[in-house]
């Protein structure tokens, strides 16, 4: 591009003659910062008249600089450099940044993941001993929605609200509340009738599990001990184990105050029955044996005093 030193009319750099006046003197205009020149270099950028911008490779911009003034490349040898000795440099392309931060999340997220599949593996290899005694777990009376949260992810725990009794055979640990105002654990049935080994299983090992759910410092203010007891079917392959406490006056204060919920008995039983199945319970309902539940059927069972000391199981 050329402009007529007469009249300012711009023209093409092959045009003889100004359309505007007919003069045939010229100056150029450089294509790159648009200086008013004469001769064939622009005395400010230094392109010669006839120059063709360069495409830079790696983003596209045309330029008339070796080093592209958007991502830096070396346009004539091909490499990025370190130095940007032009003004109108701008931050890499953000196709680039995006690729890379993309990267970075993915990478991110699998990490995440494979960190989750780890921890949940450790969590369903537990023993059923660790698993049922693990430390800090929620004990009977406690927040049910505390337990939902702690026993989250495992497996073999199933913490349900308004049901005393699980059908899956898988659930080693069941915790429920049937208490809806203030959501406290009414029920706890540790069932190991699945475990492996279970021949090993003796009656000091699944009450040290059941003990383990003890509210002692609630039973020991609020309730007074009953009676315990254990009933043997004559003709049929069970046996129970009953432990019984009620509430008493403090208690009772405690309870119609709505300072804490509290039943008018805290119980637990625990039954073995069949080949070695052993499974406790922990709920209201625990206090009472089967001879007295089903009084047409009581001679069939023979109940005697079970001497137990719960407090050396704290």
């Amino acid at each position: 591009m050329k402009i007529c030193e007469y009249c300012g009319t711009q023209v093409a750099d092959d045009v003889l003659q100004c359309n505007g006046c007919g003069s045939k003197e010229f100056k150029n205009i450089c294509i790159n910062c648009r200086t008013e020149f004469s001769g064939k270099q622009c005395p400010t950028c230094n392109v010669m008249v006839g120059d063709k911008p360069r495409v830079c490779f790696n983003c596209g911009k045309e330029t008339f600089a070796e080093v592209c003034p958007v991502c830096r490349e070396d346009i004539i040898n091909r490499k990025q450099v370190e130095v940007n000795n032009y003004s109108t440099f701008q931050p890499k392309p953000k196709k680039k940044v995006k690729f890379i931060i993309t990267i970075i999340f993915v990478v991110g997220i699998v990490s995440i993941i494979t960190a989750l599949n780890s921890q949940n593996k450790v969590k369903n290899n537990l023993s059923y001993v660790d698993l049922i005694t693990m430390e800090g777990h929620p004990q009977f009376f406690g927040d049910y929605n505390e337990a939902k949260k702690f026993w989250k992810g495992y497996k073999k725990v199933e913490v349900a609200y308004g049901r005393g009794l699980t059908s899956n055979r898988d659930t080693l640990l069941l915790m429920t509340t049937r208490n809806g105002k203030k959501y406290a654990i009414t029920n706890v049935t540790i069932d190991l009738s699945s475990v492996d080994n279970k021949q090993d299983i003796k009656l000091d090992n699944v009450l040290n599990l059941i003990c383990d759910y003890i509210p002692y410092d609630i039973i020991d203010k609020y309730y007074t001990f009953k009676e315990s007891f254990h009933e043997i079917h004559r003709h049929e392959n069970y046996e129970a184990y009953h432990y019984v406490m009620v509430i008493n006056d403090e208690g009772k204060n405690v309870h119609n105050s709505g300072e804490r919920y509290l039943e008018s008995k805290f119980a637990f039983k625990i039954i073995h029955r069949n080949d070695n199945d052993w499974i406790a319970k922990m709920s209201y309902l625990s206090y009472e044996g089967n001879h007295q539940k089903f009084n047409f059927n009581a001679s069939n069972y023979d109940v005697e005093n079970w001497d137990v000391d719960i407090n050396k199981y704290r």
